[in-house]
């Protein structure tokens, strides 16, 4: 959804003789902004695939208790974490477009960019609550310590991401 705000807010932009300057910028950021939505959107399709998987393994696990079906709840856990991990930073790249979008967009627009931006700014807190989740019950602790480390750095360019749009915006 803030993929597309933004992409909109592109748009919208766009079609102002005023901001002619920036037509050639706008139209580059409404292309990757679109990507982006649908790379979020199949990635929300991956994570649910991802949690199925992991609750079958789980399952599996319990009926044989062998060393196969721990491996398969081992890969299937470490999956259902790499896809929040990736939609986090999906996440933080739409938050990056908005910084510059908020810079030349139309100031008749202001609003849906923000929400744009609140909309990113959850949609990468939310992921990054599924990778510890996940990442926590894993049982190697230096790839716990690498996510926690990852997941406390995506937290800090997100906020200051969104802080930086918010107070372009003047919102």
């Amino acid at each position: 959804m803030a993929a597309s705000l933004l992409a909109m807010v592109c748009g919208i932009t766009r079609k102002s003789k005023k901001h002619e300057s920036n037509w050639t910028e706008l139209d580059r950021h409404r292309e990757a902004l679109l990507k982006l939505r649908d790379d979020l959107t199949a990635l929300a399709g991956e994570d649910a695939r991802a949690y199925d998987l992991l609750v079958e393994a789980m399952r599996r696990r319990k009926e044989r208790k062998d060393e196969e079906s721990e491996m398969q709840v081992l890969h299937a856990l470490r999956h259902a974490t790499e896809v929040p991990h990736t939609t986090s930073k999906k996440c933080l790249e739409v938050l990056t477009a908005a910084e510059r979008v908020a810079e030349i967009g139309s100031r008749n627009a202001y609003s849906d960019a923000g929400v744009a931006v609140l909309l990113a700014e959850a949609g990468l807190k939310g992921a990054l609550m599924n990778v510890m989740i996940n990442a926590e019950t894993d049982k190697d602790p230096a790839y716990v310590a690498g996510m926690r480390a990852e997941v406390q750095a995506l937290e800090r360019r997100a906020a200051s991401s969104a802080r930086s749009t918010l107070t372009k915006l003047d919102l």
